[in-house]
């Protein structure tokens, strides 16, 4: 076990919480296989990576038996655990703020950035929290504002060495001595190895149909119906309400699908920085976003704006010539400069004076069936400043809404027939080893209950031209799409 008891005392005297680390024999089992067998849990929570080379990033995170699950909606606060239900009279980032302060915890990086803290989601209304907007938008009622869960115990794989570890906190307070509370967790480590390999052995193993089946889609805005929403944004534009607006159409997914053999499908079709599958008892978001929305290790703060797309070619030369293309572009490079000044405005909010930088700027990068341009703007947090207030400041992401940022989510409210609901909110977690890590929930299915959706924006500049912006949206719902003909059921019933 990781680390030892010696050298859990010595951290203790530094930390309050200390995670502790057991290897699992699980020799041959692959992660997906691994993720099936645990799936009989009423909350699963999976994160893992995969760099633009289509390798995977070293770690994966696999989030089980979570103490409690928070959800925020219009009816409050309400923290689930053992005991049922409790409702909160807490402002929702104080909350959050006190939560994920209560521990400090150290990171071991042979074992990842993430070592416990709240995993979820954040849906996009949860803007009307965020103390920005003049008045309310339209909050979707069937889902939360937030979930997350609170997540001690947790599985790691590391990609690189090919090994499984299982792991539980140490809390430096406590009844008894440390030395009890260590082979207390010790032997719960044994117990938990135990039920994980016992799931395993009695799980069947996942598949994929060799052919897709059909699975149907029910586009809520049509060709015409979108063409007209995007000449209503130009009349904004042209009106000097905005200088952009990211319009998006939602598609329903008619026939039943199986949200795990979704997720193993897209997960090889479409291989990005953030991939998840969060499964709240009957809700599922599944998802593969290139996208961060922001993320703060230490006092660092980095934003990733992504705009500019264009479909990828067929061949290495058509794909240079395609990419050059969009750099030449004067629509793209003016949407993507207006996305990188609202990434710089919104990290000023709360980052040292003179500490904003743009790392990196409008560069070309590959995914599965697009181009897109990418830029990297960093900061360094103000000292009265949390990574708390980074998610609230800059929430949603200027890539999701237009500039200005209040102003384009607004008008988009009054355009779009309906909430966008976890579309274009966030992913990802708060640790209590200080690092926030969350991503825009873009190319991201929700499967809630008979509930299931798809959802795709464009952005759009004074100058877009309406069909190519839903082309693009169509482009960008591609590998969802066709993940989506594998994961077929052919009758309604529970996924797990």
């Amino acid at each position: 076990m990781y680390p030892s008891l010696e050298e859990a005392k010595e951290l203790a005297k530094r930390y309050n919480r200390i995670p502790l680390y057991r290897e699992l024999n699980l020799a041959g089992l692959t992660m997906p296989s691994l993720l099936k067998a645990l799936c009989a849990k009423k909350d699963v929570l999976f994160l893992e990576s995969a760099r633009e080379d289509r390798a995977w990033s070293r770690f994966s995170f696999l989030g089980i038996n979570p103490r409690r699950v928070v959800s925020f909606s219009r009816a409050g606060l309400v923290e689930n655990g053992p005991d049922g239900p409790v409702k909160v009279r807490a402002d929702f980032f104080d909350y959050l703020e006190d939560e994920t302060g209560r521990f400090c915890s150290p990171t071991f990086e042979e074992y990842g950035s993430f070592n416990g803290g709240l995993v979820g989601f954040f849906s996009y209304e949860l803007v009307n929290h965020c103390g920005i907007l003049r008045g309310p938008v339209p909050e979707d009622p069937g889902t939360p504002l937030a979930m997350l869960a609170q997540i001690e115990d947790f599985i790691v794989y590391d990609n690189v060495l090919d090994r499984y570890s299982v792991s539980t906190p140490l809390y430096a307070d406590g009844p008894g001595s440390i030395d009890d509370r260590y082979d207390d967790a010790a032997a719960y480590l044994e117990k938990l190895e135990a039920n994980i390999l016992y799931l395993v052995d009695s799980a069947s193993m996942p598949y994929l149909p060799a052919r897709p089946d059909e699975v149907r889609l029910a586009h809520r805005c049509g060709r015409e119906e979108y063409m007209a929403m995007v000449e209503e944004a130009k009349e904004q534009i042209a009106a000097g309400e905005i200088i952009q607006a990211v319009v998006s159409a939602r598609s329903d997914i008619v026939d039943p699908v199986d949200p795990f053999r979704f997720y193993l499908k897209l997960r090889s079709l479409n291989p990005s920085p953030y991939m998840f599958f969060l499964k709240f008892n009957d809700l599922h978001v599944v998802g593969s976003s290139p996208e961060i929305h922001v993320k703060v290790e230490g006092r660092r703060a980095v934003l990733r704006p992504i705009a500019g797309t264009s479909p990828k070619g067929t061949t290495p030369g058509e794909n240079e010539s395609l990419k050059a293309a969009l750099l030449a572009d004067p629509k793209e490079r003016a949407e993507h400069l207006m996305l990188v000044d609202l990434a710089r405005n919104d990290l000023g909010r709360v980052a040292a004076p003179g500490t904003v930088k743009v790392e990196s700027f409008m560069l070309p990068e590959d995914y599965s069936h697009v181009i897109h341009l990418v830029s990297v703007v960093t900061a360094e947090l103000s000292p009265e400043k949390s990574r708390v207030d980074v998610l609230k400041e800059s929430f949603p992401a200027g890539t999701v809404t237009g500039a200005p940022k209040v102003r384009a989510i607004e008008i988009i409210s009054g355009l779009e027939p309906h909430p966008r609901g976890i579309y274009a909110g966030a992913v990802g977690y708060l640790g209590y080893n200080g690092v926030m890590d969350t991503c825009i929930a873009i190319r991201t299915a929700v499967f809630n209950g008979r509930e299931r959706y798809l959802q795709a924006g464009a952005g759009i500049v004074y100058d877009s031209v309406p069909e190519k912006e839903f082309e693009e949206t169509r482009n960008k719902l591609r590998a969802l799409s066709l993940s989506l003909g594998y994961a077929a059921i052919k009758e309604e019933a529970p996924c797990f």
